[in-house]
């Protein structure tokens, strides 16, 4: 085996080794002298890599809704407001309100109340998308739209699409002045038939 292998072979601590039979006895006793070695104590653990370091996760600010809603709008009817949030939670047992609901017919489940929080121009479309409109309420809060539409005036119902949408006082001047309550009644009468 020296012809084959000219380096001197070494026999580690834990191998096997091979048994001499007569045929390998004349090649290892002409080949290099085996040396064992002793396998160290411990291995040696691989070096780590260092891991890649991860930028810290930031999450974008959350954008505040734009509108709040409470009421379970069995009917498709939003109450749009424009209100202070104290004053927005109070809304479903607001004793004028149910007075103006039952006069049209309408239990408070009926309805969904919609508080403008930004208190910007509320987009028809928008409504739309965050919950079912079939009727529009709307107590001195705007609303804009890109539909054709006639001239919004108050206490004058006009047509926004197939959503006709009455535009009022707030609730707490026209509990006040019966001129204004007037005026709510024949607008609701002819949207409510």
């Amino acid at each position: 085996m020296k012809n084959f292998l000219p380096e001197t072979i070494f026999l580690v601590d834990g191998e096997v080794p091979v048994p001499a039979t007569p045929a390998t006895e004349s090649i290892t006793s002409e080949a290099a002298p085996i040396v064992t070695v002793p396998q160290p104590e411990k291995p040696v653990a691989p070096k780590a890599v260092p891991a890649i370091p991860k930028l810290p996760k930031t999450e974008a600010p959350a954008v505040p809704a734009k509108y709040k809603i409470i009421g379970e709008n069995r009917k498709g009817i939003a109450v749009l407001v424009t209100i202070p949030d104290a004053q927005y939670q109070q809304l479903p047992q607001l004793e004028f309100l149910n007075k103006i609901l039952a006069a049209i017919g309408l239990q408070p489940t009926d309805v969904a109340y919609v508080n403008n929080v930004s208190g910007e121009l509320a987009v028809f479309e928008e409504l739309q998308q965050a919950l079912q409109v079939n009727y529009i309420l709307s107590f001195a809060s705007r609303v804009e739209s890109n539909l054709p539409h006639e001239k919004f005036t108050l206490y004058n119902p006009a047509m926004l699409g197939s959503v006709p949408i009455v535009f009022s006082h707030a609730l707490v001047d026209i509990e006040k002045d019966q001129d204004k309550k007037r005026l709510l009644w024949g607008a609701l009468q002819k949207v409510f038939k």
